[in-house]
């Protein structure tokens, strides 16, 4: 039977003390607060109250599954053995994440669904995992064994309020749908980069952007979010309202909660100039000469210009270099970008697009979905010459797995500016650690993408090999920095951590204080946790 909902989740909050207070009451009751939801909890089958060791993770997951789907129906719960469950789990991008398979996945379409999953997971102390665009790597960052996979794709609203100053997305989209709908008001948002990667855990990593110079990241530009905490309750966050959850939430991943609504500043915004310019080994030194002039000199001067740049080796081509170039004017080979004026390119895509166009374009050749991945990244203080001695270590590496069957094998460096640290410092700042007074920093990050399984090892033991050496290399030139960009960081890393202890401490603070039962540091165990180093310590 179905069971009604007739109480509005304002009932909810009513039992749930001020923010000044314990955010969850001590004596909190799961059941009850089902209840208050207006759940018919006599529907539901019994919790299985043996311990855990005489009970397997099956039993309590296949229980809340059976729970999930008298609430809603077989629509919305997808089970093992059908094609609608079998299309969700090969519909990761990474072939690593869609090797797991749930007890079941669900796939809520309100706010009031998610705090009744979370509810009912806690009742049965049932893990979830929460995917939203599930474009990490690693096996159990969005997806999870026997447990319930919490499928966000619903979640696609874009509503641009009347003043235009902000956009209301959904977690379940993909960044080029958020900009085509912000487009159509001449309007755009800072956020990802390529069209298929989701919207939640890009912002709540952190986020890159084109406009990350003027604007900062992603999650420094957010009015708002909506996110639904262990008690079920669904709150708003801002900097006014909850303000430390609010700093948290700005690159402290899923530690919190599950975020339903994300509120967007919005800005006007008509045609960017930019693409992608690629060049043989012969200009490698100018290609650094050039990004190194933008990340010291060039990028202060001019905060709408955006450049990274890609080393690979080609096959039939040999080594080559990638440089994306973007400006957020509709200008063609603005002042700052003067420095890639007169090198020789083998292909040049650069031109005038929409943002929608721009993420569209990054993303062609990037492999398709379900091929195995892995990436990795480390933070570096700029230095030109340190910049070469990265390239002739990442070659001389490559060339141990130049036998082994690849779809790629890429690093890219990607400046920190002084500009985007400066953005992250507004609205009391973000959770990531990074001070404006040491930069500029670049990013240094790989990916690997490859068929057969059983060349896993290889790839995660050359990358790691190289970041070792760089590393080693940067340290003792007192370049390195401990960073860790949660979005590009590989299971055998801590983003966390890597926020500096004073962060780590305070994230593990308001952790306790909105989830004193620590729901989502032990039943939603993928992802980076605050109270957790590297998901897998033993690093190849």
């Amino acid at each position: 039977m179905f069971a009604r909902f007739v109480v509005p989740l304002a009932a909810l909050a009513a039992r749930v003390t001020a923010q000044t207070g314990a955010f969850e009451p001590l004596d909190f009751n799961v059941t009850a607060a089902l209840e208050n939801l207006g759940v018919d909890v006599s529907a539901l089958p019994e919790p299985d109250n043996s311990t855990i060791a005489e009970r397997s993770l099956f039993q309590p997951c296949a229980l809340a599954c059976t729970s999930l789907k008298i609430l809603f129906g077989d629509g919305k719960v997808l089970t093992e053995g059908t094609s609608a469950y079998d299309s969700f789990t090969g519909g990761y991008w990474s072939a690593q994440q869609g090797s797991l398979n749930p007890s079941c996945v669900f796939k809520p379409a309100k706010t009031l669904e998610v705090s009744t999953l979370i509810l009912v997971a806690r009742l049965y102390q049932c893990p979830f995992a929460v995917k939203g665009g599930g474009h990490a790597a690693w096996a159990g960052a969005s997806s999870i064994e026997d447990g319930i996979t919490v499928s966000m794709e619903s979640f696609k609203q874009t509503t641009v309020a009347a003043n235009k100053q902000t956009v209301d997305i959904g977690p379940g989209l993909r960044w080029v749908d958020v900009y085509k709908a912000a487009e159509k008001d001449g309007l755009s948002v800072v956020g990802g980069r390529m069209a298929p990667v989701g919207v939640p855990g890009l912002i709540l990593g952190g986020g890159i952007s084109h406009f990350s110079n003027k604007l900062g990241w992603a999650c420094d530009n957010v009015a708002s979010f909506e996110l639904v905490t262990a008690s079920g309750l669904a709150i708003t966050v801002s900097a006014t309202s909850y303000a430390d959850l609010y700093w948290a939430l700005r690159g402290g991943g899923n530690n919190f909660g599950i975020v339903t609504n994300f509120k967007l500043n919005a800005f006007p915004q008509g045609d960017l100039w930019g693409g992608q310019r690629i060049y043989l080994e012969d200009q490698f030194p100018k290609n650094l000469d050039a990004i190194y002039e933008f990340a010291v000199n060039g990028s202060p001067k001019d905060l709408d210009a955006a450049q990274i740049i890609t080393f690979a080796s080609a096959p039939g081509v040999g080594k080559v270099s990638f440089a994306n170039l973007h400006y957020a004017k509709p200008i063609a080979e603005a002042p700052v970008f003067a420095p890639w004026a007169n090198l020789t390119t083998i292909a040049d895509t650069t031109g005038l697009r929409p943002m929608s166009g721009m993420a569209d374009l990054l993303n062609q050749g990037a492999p398709a979905p379900g091929a195995y991945q892995t990436w990795w990244g480390i933070n570096l203080k700029m230095d030109r010459s340190l910049l070469s001695f990265i390239i002739d270590t990442f070659y001389a590496q490559e060339a141990t797995v130049a036998d082994v069957e690849k779809i790629l094998l890429i690093m890219a460096i990607q400046p920190i500016t002084t500009g985007a640290l400066k953005a992250m410092q507004k609205n009391g700042g973000n959770a990531l650690g990074l001070n404006p007074t040491g930069g500029p920093y670049f990013i240094l990050n790989f990916n690997a993408a490859w068929n057969n399984v059983a060349d896993e090892p290889k790839f995660h033991h050359v990358i790691a090999t190289i970041i070792s050496l760089i590393k080693a290399e940067a340290k003792k030139r007192g370049l390195d920095n401990d960073f860790v960009y949660l979005n590009y960081a590989s299971e055998y890393q801590d983003p966390i951590g890597s926020y500096g202890a004073a962060n780590k401490a305070r994230l593990q603070s308001i952790s306790k204080k909105y989830d004193p039962s620590q729901v989502f540091q032990n039943l939603q165990p993928g992802g980076f946790k605050v109270t957790k180093g590297a998901p897998n310590p033993n690093v190849p």
